[in-house]
């Protein structure tokens, strides 16, 4: 969700003082919200050309290479195309977040966008200490509260054919009692399909921990208890809807394009 609020402040924050959206303006706006990004076009439609002066853009495009929105991971393609916006600009003054853009918008913010991550950039990012931070929070949040708690060392993902991959995780399980730390060595296999646009279901999960295979009864108690997880409809209470449109996996990238809107906030 960060660049929906990222590309939305910086284009109210444009169209603000100014009353006009001018294409290289808003380009230079979103490049300085970003961490970095090699190529990036924007393009403003509007018919007519002071429409903006309402709040009003008929089609907004942006096109981007080599993307950082947050440190150190790399997205090798994210294009976006919006529908129609219409945006109050009498409701723009203070932005301090997603609610108090909801606030601002006249009628839904709604396209689509796509985006491709590469294999070797998505691997780059797991070393970094900011994201390997967040991950384990994931996995914190994952396991019940009776469950060891584990620390990763390591996580390196493979991309295969047909929806699935490959992973190599390093885990330490803290002991009990001043004993030294456990540590897990983990080889997986798991293959994934989208269900309504919304899901994100788990398959065939095949692992082998510390050289001992993974019983089938817990690898689906496991994979249903992250499947519940990967949901998009956990956005929903903010008001905020994607479905995806279609994802493909080769043994190099992995390519999205889905549909979102941002409905305005209730008053």
């Amino acid at each position: 969700m960060e660049v929906f609020t990222i590309f939305l402040s910086s284009l109210i924050t444009i169209i603000s003082p100014l009353g006009v959206v001018v294409d290289t303006v808003l380009a230079e706006q979103l490049r300085s919200q970003v961490s970095s990004v090699e190529e990036l076009a924007v393009r403003v439609d509007n018919t007519p050309s002071y429409q903006p002066i309402a709040g009003k853009i008929d089609r907004i495009r942006i096109a981007s290479r080599g993307i950082e929105i947050i440190d150190n991971l790399r997205i090798d393609t994210f294009d976006l195309e919006t529908d129609p916006i219409d945006i109050d600009i009498n409701k723009v003054q203070n932005l301090a977040g997603l609610k108090s853009i909801q606030s601002s918008l006249n009628k839904p913010f709604q396209g689509a966008f796509r985006f491709v991550i590469k294999e070797d950039d998505l691997n780059y990012a797991l070393e970094a200490y900011s994201i390997r931070e967040q991950l384990q929070g994931l996995v914190d949040t994952i396991l019940p509260p009776e469950a060891p708690s584990f620390k990763i060392l390591k996580l390196q993902i493979n991309f295969m054919a047909e929806n699935s991959l490959a992973l190599e995780i390093e885990l330490e399980q803290e002991s009990e009692d001043g004993e030294p730390p456990t540590q897990l060595n983990i080889a997986a296999e798991v293959g994934f399909e989208i269900q309504q646009g919304k899901t994100i279901k788990l398959t065939d999960l095949s692992a082998i921990i510390n050289d001992r295979k993974l019983s089938s009864r817990f690898a689906n108690i496991l994979v249903a208890g992250i499947s519940e997880r990967l949901s998009l409809d956990i956005f929903a209470d903010q008001g905020f809807l994607v479905r995806i449109l279609q994802l493909n996996l080769n043994d190099e990238t992995l390519d999205m394009a889905a549909f979102f809107r941002l409905s305005p906030s209730e008053e």
